[in-house]
């Protein structure tokens, strides 16, 4: 299987750099006033109607058309999901390019934009970027498409990666205030976040700034930019380590990962004004965004399960659970546990995989803060 995975790398634009993107996005809302005007939807219609005109419009690689006609019905495709009936407008400076429009050297790309006219840039990159330019050069990966703004070039890196169905799984439960894994090997993470404390923190801040914006309009709306900014990466940051810890430790024991599939779930669930700012807040689908990405990467297997029944239902019997003190849970059968690590036994179960009932007493915590990887 295929792992595709974009790295953004900065540089400088120059004035033919500017000028690029501004013809590009030209371009762009010539494709859309065309296919919008004639109701086009095939990529391939609409690369025919509007080549020849194209062609007398701009003198570029003809892959710029190509470029342009995807993008195009990317965004009207996106207007029409809305129910929007008006014609759409590309406003910001961007464009992406297939590999036959670009090479990368690892500190430079060459962008060919017309026939024998190259455009040379130079790339501004970190230890994080290092890392895939080292594999790049290694052979481990390879390029595909980039997408580039005024300010950030993104380089979209694939790696060959076989994701054998592995012996053994390791289920995950987030919550709000903690990540729970059980394998079935058998493990037990327990993993405290910060990212319930950053998200109330944060809206304690925002709502006092914006009590500003009836008597200083401009200063509330540096600040609102300021703290949402800061707060944005303060749970990104959060996420990629916990995820990182996770997915470390099933790469060191080769492990296949198992979430829940909670997508929907704020609609699901009925809640009052309070716990609506909560769950609205809580980043299950970010995290399980990363742990899935880097697991791949690793050449691990991801797979989601149904939700219901996880948390209530006995791993032993099936059994309906009753509450039984702080978190715990207990069932007639006399099977009693942290319900965090019952829905992980759980989404065990449904994959099949053996349930590590002796070990559950000896849970082992990762803190993510603290960096305590002895695992």
């Amino acid at each position: 299987m295929e792992v595709v995975l974009g790295v953004p790398f900065g540089y400088d634009a120059s004035n033919e750099v500017k000028k690029l993107l501004e013809d590009f996005r030209n371009m762009v809302n010539f494709c859309i006033d065309y296919a919008y005007r004639r109701r086009v939807t095939s990529y391939a219609r609409l690369r025919k109607g509007v080549y020849d005109e194209w062609k007398r419009r701009w003198n570029y690689s003809t892959h710029f058309c190509h470029s342009a006609c995807k993008i195009a019905l990317a965004i009207l495709k996106g207007h029409r999901r809305k129910h929007k009936d008006d014609k759409p407008e590309a406003r910001k400076l961007f464009m992406q390019l297939d590999p036959q429009l670009y090479r990368f050297y690892g500190d430079k790309i060459r962008i060919s934009v017309k026939p024998r006219e190259f455009l040379y840039i130079d790339l501004k990159y970190g230890e994080y970027q290092r890392k895939f330019i080292d594999a790049w050069r290694e052979g481990k990966l390879k390029t595909g498409e980039i997408t580039m703004n005024e300010t950030k070039i993104v380089i979209s890196f694939k790696k060959e990666v076989d994701l054998s169905n592995p012996k053994d799984w390791i289920a995950i439960d987030i919550n709000e205030s903690n990540v729970t894994a059980v394998s079935s090997n058998p493990h037990i993470l327990k993993i405290e976040t910060d990212l319930r404390t950053i998200h109330t923190t944060y809206f304690n801040i925002i709502r006092n700034v914006q009590r500003l914006r009836k008597f200083k309009p401009k200063t509330a709306k540096r600040l609102l930019k300021k703290y949402s900014g800061r707060r944005r990466r303060k749970v990104a940051d959060e996420c990629h380590k916990i995820a990182r810890n996770i997915v470390e430790f099933a790469e060191e024991h080769r492990m296949g990962i198992i979430m829940e599939d909670l997508r929907g779930i704020r609609k699901r669930i009925g809640y009052g004004r309070r716990l609506n700012r909560r769950l609205h807040s809580w980043n299950f689908r970010k995290l399980q965004f990363y742990i899935e990405y880097k697991a791949r990467l690793n050449g691990l297997p991801v797979i989601y399960v149904n939700p219901k029944g996880t948390s209530s239902l006995c791993p032993v019997c099936g059994g309906k659970l009753a509450p039984n003190g702080h978190r715990l849970v207990s069932c007639e059968c006399g099977y009693e546990n942290d319900r965090d690590v019952i829905a992980c036994l759980n989404m065990l179960r449904m994959r099949g995989a053996p349930l590590p009932l002796k070990a559950l007493h000896e849970p082992l915590t990762v803190e993510v803060r603290g960096r305590d990887e002895n695992l």
